[in-house]
């Protein structure tokens, strides 16, 4: 917990982790081999008191971290979270993690729920490790051997990936096992050796308690995010855990330091304040852009004691001692908060709620209406908009989904006019004639938009043909595709217009406006700088200047309407040019297309 909050204080701090799984080890072994011994050993049992310890308190988190981010975090955040929610849940939140990122990566900090490789690597333990146990008690192997077999199985994977892999060192259950084994193993002696181990913890407590504390200290002080770890360095830790196990109630560590009674209540508070501390700093880390002073970590600590303390007395000691029906509701209640995770994953992090926050500050032009749907309907395009459904129409603007940053604005400006104005298409699809001959032809998609271009060509209402797109890399296909297209057209008296297409930004506008009520505005000054946008756009805009004027066709470049020399102001009017990093508001739209006549 401190580690988390003052990480540059406590380097070592993370090895918390290593200690809790030699701990863990030990205690749920010791649990198992004796309902083995005495043949009370029951799975459903089993894993039914493990149901009732873990998930009051994983429950309690994952709904609060659901609903709090539902506030606080931004579509492509709460997306995330999201996926973490269905991963807490599912314990598989190292394998999550493992495909993301490294634990100390920048990012770490923005992902609330973290924390949780751990817990799905000792549940992950928590499943296997009965089912070894029974087996080999049941078949009469030697439990150590089978224990020392997989440790040193598991120990060697860690070893031999902390080099070329250092990610799945870390967040692997196979490279990660031994650390509870070890524990497992001084259960299985404890109990199997009882004569034995007491005579040498008592003859040793001192020495094992006080070595123990000291090489815990040594990794503690030694280690930082830089250390190869686990790897060897993981040593430390664990045998220092494990000493301190074995030099019993009676060793001076023991003794002195472990049974003070605030440490032994903070013993009893330690999952749910594992769970909770996390969560808090890092949803503190995000409203604040990283900028979390010391004193506000402080405070989220004491909350999260507090939290930790209520938990613990008022819902953990609540359910862990009732049956079957307590079991069955808390495993489908943490189903039910990992499924709605999954849920704002696969929509996209519920992005409703962000677009919600944007129609207040700019809106944003619907995707189609049914007037232009019924006009096109033999088309079946995605995207369809139609600004006068009585009046003829007689020009159309056809693109990719770019479309969108052009129609608000166009039609606008056609309407003062007393023009009628459409705009259709299919996200992804240029607007080109393609042959089956090009390297990029698709048959179903190509031949749809050769289509509606043919159709567009042959009415002859449609006097003008404005297109845009996502600028592209200026090959000679895409060359001669423009070249074709704007030749049809044409060849068919009507008249082409191409629109450039705006930058992208370097952050999400979203940023400018926050997310009430949790998330304050941190982009104050709401520009982008010129110099980072992303030079191939500069680069790629030339070679599409030089290409549009060679074909000899209008056109309206929408950047000098966004960007100076300098800066690209983002507020307008009170609201917001952009929506997204690549997408105009409707009033930005209406923005950028004001000198559209010129």
């Amino acid at each position: 917990m401190t580690f988390h909050a003052f990480p540059n204080v406590i380097s070592g701090g993370f090895i918390g982790v290593d200690i809790f799984f030699v701990i863990s080890g030990f205690l749920i072994t010791t649990i198992i081999l004796e309902n083995l011994q005495s043949g009370s050993f029951s799975f459903i049992e089993f894993y039914s008191r493990r149901i009732r310890r873990i998930f009051p308190a994983l429950f309690l988190v994952l709904l609060t971290c659901y609903a709090f981010g539902w506030f606080a975090l931004y579509a492509s955040e709460y997306k995330q979270l999201g996926e973490h929610i269905a991963a807490g849940a599912g314990f598989l939140q190292n394998f999550a993690l493992w495909r993301e990122s490294g634990y100390f990566d920048n990012a770490s900090d923005t992902k609330p729920l973290l924390h949780l490789w751990s817990l799905a690597i000792e549940e992950q333990f928590y499943i296997f490790w009965p089912l070894v146990l029974w087996a080999a008690f049941k078949k009469k192997f030697n439990v150590l051997k089978v224990v020392l077999l997989i440790l040193i199985i598991s120990f060697a994977t860690n070893v031999l990936t902390i080099g070329s892999n250092p990610i799945a060192a870390f967040y692997s259950p196979i490279s990660r096992f031994w650390e509870l084994l070890i524990g497992a193993v001084w259960a299985y002696m404890s109990l199997t050796k009882e004569s034995i181990t007491n005579k040498f913890s008592v003859k040793y407590s001192n020495v094992l308690s006080v070595a123990g504390l000291f090489l815990i200290a040594l990794a503690i002080y030694a280690l930082n995010k830089k250390s190869a770890f686990p790897g060897w360095w993981a040593l430390l830790p664990t045998l220092g855990t494990v000493f301190l196990i074995a030099a019993g109630k009676d060793g001076w560590a023991n003794k002195n330091i472990f049974s003070n009674k605030l440490i032994i209540w903070f013993g009893l508070i330690s999952y749910p304040l594992y769970l909770w501390h996390w969560p808090l700093l890092s949803f503190g880390q995000i409203i604040t852009a990283g900028k979390l002073s010391a004193f506000y970590k402080i405070i989220l600590i004491i909350i999260s004691i507090a939290l930790a303390y209520l938990t613990y007395r008022y819902w953990e000691k609540l359910l862990r001692r009732k049956g079957n029906k307590v079991t069955i509701t808390l495993l489908f209640l943490v189903i039910l908060v990992g499924t709605q995770g999954w849920s704002a994953y696969v929509r996209n992090g519920l992005e409703f709620r962000e677009k919600h926050v944007l129609d207040l500050h700019g809106g944003r032009p619907p995707q189609s209406d049914e007037g232009c749907l019924i006009m096109f309907a033999k088309y079946q395009p995605t995207f369809c908009r139609l600004s006068n459904v009585t009046q003829k129409l007689e020009t159309v603007l056809i693109g990719d989904s770019i479309a969108h940053n052009d129609y608000s604005g166009l039609a606008k400006k056609y309407l003062e006019d007393g023009k009628n104005f459409a705009m259709v298409g299919w996200p992804g699809r240029q607007p080109l004639i393609k042959l089956s001959s090009d390297k990029n032809y698709d048959s179903e998609q190509s031949e749809q938009m050769n289509k509606l271009i043919n159709g567009v060509a042959e009415d002859k209402n449609i006097r003008a043909v404005v297109l845009t797109m996502t600028q592209p890399e200026i090959t000679n296909l895409i060359t001669a595709q423009l070249r074709r297209t704007i030749e049809f057209f044409r060849k068919n008296n009507k008249q082409v217009i191409f629109i450039y297409p705006p930058p992208h930004l370097s952050f999400d506008p979203i940023e400018c406006v926050g997310m009430p009520p949790f998330r304050p505005v941190l982009n104050v000054g709401c520009a982008q700088k010129v110099k980072d946008i992303d030079g191939q756009y500069f680069i790629g805009r030339e070679n599409l200047k030089k290409l549009v004027n060679e074909l000899k066709i209008k056109s309206y470049d929408t950047y000098p309407q966004v960007c100076n020399e300098q800066d690209c102001e983002m507020r307008i009017n009170g609201g917001l040019l952009y929506r997204t990093n690549g997408y105009l508001t409707t009033i930005g739209s209406e923005q950028v297309f004001q000198k559209f006549e010129e």
